[in-house]
C-alpha cells in the first residue's frame, strides 16, 4: 500500500556543490491509529483493538488486513477470509482481493489464504520466489520480482494475467479489478488494456493506480507531485491534483470507481463515485500515512511515522555524470531519491527503487552543475 514516512534531516554532506540530507531514524508507531469507513457488511470496518503498531493496511471486497510492526498480520471481516495462517511472521507487505489475501515475507516468499476458486489465486505457483512487491486484483494476483520482472496468476477473463514477455526494469506495480499497472525505473509505464493510450503520454511517473481494465478510471503521480486522474466524470476528462505523493484505486461493479490521492501534507483527495461516501474525506483526516480501498470500505493509518530500522547511507557521490547513493534496503519497502534546487522549492521525486534486502543504487541521472539538495524517502 502506498504510504509516506516523515523524513528527519540528521546530517549533511557536500559534494561539489550538491548537498545530501542523510535521512535515517527510528520512530515508534505505537500511537498510529487505523480508521475505517464505508459499508460495514461482515464487520469489515470494525477495527479490532489489537490493530496497534500497524505499518500497512489492505482492503478486499469483504475483509480487511493490517500488518503490525512485529511482522504479524491481523484480519477482520467475512468468515473464511480472516483465517490468517497460524504462525505467520516476518511479513513485510500485505494485499487483499475479493476472496484472497497475500503476505510477503522478508525472505522474498509468499503466503496466501482465502476462498479457493478455479483458477486458483490462493495457491502460490511453484518456484515463485525473490519477490519485492505484491498486489491483488479481484481474482488475480501480481508480484514484482527483485530482477525487475512481473508475474501474474489467477483468473484471466480480461487478460489480467497476460504480462508481456519483454516487460522488465519494473520498480512498482498496481492491480485494478481486472487490470495491471507497472512503473519502470525510467519513469515510463505499462498497463494492461486500452487505457495504455492514456498513460503513455506521461513520463517520470513515481506512483500509479487503476480501477479496472480498459478505459476506466485510474491515476498516476509524476515526479513534480502532480497527480493526473482520468475517467472523471467521463473517459476523456483528466483531473489534476497537486502536492501528491501516492494514489490508490478500487471499484465495485455498482460504483463509478474511487481513487484516493495522498498529499504530501498527510491529507487526502477523493475522486469518483459517492456510493456509501467512499470519496468523502472521512472526518477531515490529517496525518495520513497509508490508505487502502476496498469495494465499499476504506482504511487509513493515522499517525506521525512508521517504525523504521536505522539504515545507513554507505556512499554518496558522482559516477559517470550521475549523482548516486548506495542505500542498504529492506525487502518490501520502496526507496526514493527526492531533490530540490533551493530550500524554497518543492521536492521533486524520482521513480522508486524496491528494497530487496541488499544495497541498492539510488541515482539522479541529470544533476545540475550548481547546487542541489537531496533526501531519501522510505515508504512502507
Amino acid at each position: 500500500m502506498p504510504a509516506k514516512r516523515k523524513i528527519q534531516f540528521v546530517s549533511k554532506s557536500a559534494f561539489a556543490g550538491l548537498f545530501l540530507f542523510l535521512t535515517s531514524s527510528f520512530l515508534a508507531a505505537a500511537g498510529n491509529v487505523v480508521v475505517a469507513w464505508g459499508d460495514n457488511t461482515y464487520g469489515k470496518t470494525n477495527v479490532p483493538p489489537s490493530a496497534t503498531n500497524v505499518i500497512a493496511v489492505a482492503a478486499g471486497d469483504s475483509h480487511s488486513l493490517a500488518l503490525k510492526g512485529d511482522g504479524t498480520v491481523i484480519a477482520w471481516g467475512q468468515t473464511g477470509l480472516t483465517n490468517v495462517p497460524a504462525g505467520l511472521s516476518n511479513v513485510v507487505a500485505v494485499a487483499a482481493g475479493v476472496g484472497q489475501s497475500l503476505a510477503l515475507k522478508n525472505d522474498g516468499t509468499l503466503v496466501a489464504w482465502g476462498v479457493p476458486r478455479s483458477p486458483s489465486y490462493t495457491n502460490i505457483p511453484p518456484g515463485l520466489s525473490n519477490i519485492v512487491a505484491i498486489a491483488c486484483g479481484d481474482e488475480h494476483n501480481l508480484v514484482l520480482k527483485a530482477d525487475g520482472t512481473v508475474f501474474a496468476w489467477g483468473a484471466n477473463y480480461s487478460g489480467q494475467t497476460n504480462v508481456p514477455a519483454g516487460l522488465s526494469n519494473v520498480v512498482a506495480i498496481a492491480a485494478g479489478n481486472t487490470g495491471n499497472l507497472a512503473i519502470k525505473k525510467d519513469g515510463t509505464t505499462w498497463g494492461s488494456g486500452t487505457f495504455t493510450n492514456i498513460i503513455s503520454v506521461f513520463s517520470n511517473v513515481v506512483s500509479g493506480a487503476l480501477v479496472a481494465n480498459g478505459d476506466y478510471q485510474g491515476a498516476v503521480v509524476l515526479g513534480n507531485g502532480s497527480a493526473y486522474a482520468w475517467g472523471y466524470a467521463s473517459g476523456t476528462n483528466v483531473t489534476i491534483i497537486t502536492n501528491a505523493t501516492a494514489v490508490v484505486a478500487r471499484s465495485g461493479f455498482n460504483q463509478a470507481g474511487a481513487v484516493w490521492v495522498l498529499r504530501r501534507d498527510g491529507t487526502l483527495a477523493g475522486l469518483g463515485g459517492s456510493y456509501l461516501g467512499q470519496t468523502n474525506v472521512y472526518m477531515n483526516l490529517s496525518n495520513v500515512l497509508a490508505i487502502a480501498i476496498g469495494y465499499t470500505h476504506h482504511l487509513a493509518i493515522i499517525g506521525d511515522s512508521f517504525p523504521q530500522p536505522i539504515e545507513r547511507l554507505l556512499n554518496a557521490g558522482f559516477n559517470h555524470g550521475q549523482f548516486i547513493i548506495s542505500q542498504p534496503t529492506s525487502r518490501g519497502r520502496p526507496y526514493r531519491l527526492d531533490y530540490k534546487n533551493s530550500f524554497g522549492d518543492d521536492w521533486q521525486m524520482l521513480p522508486p527503487v524496491p528494497g530487496n534486502g541488499s544495497t541498492q543504487i539510488l541515482a539522479d541521472p541529470n544533476p545540475p552543475p550548481t547546487q542541489r539538495f537531496y533526501r531519501v524517502h522510505v515508504g512502507q
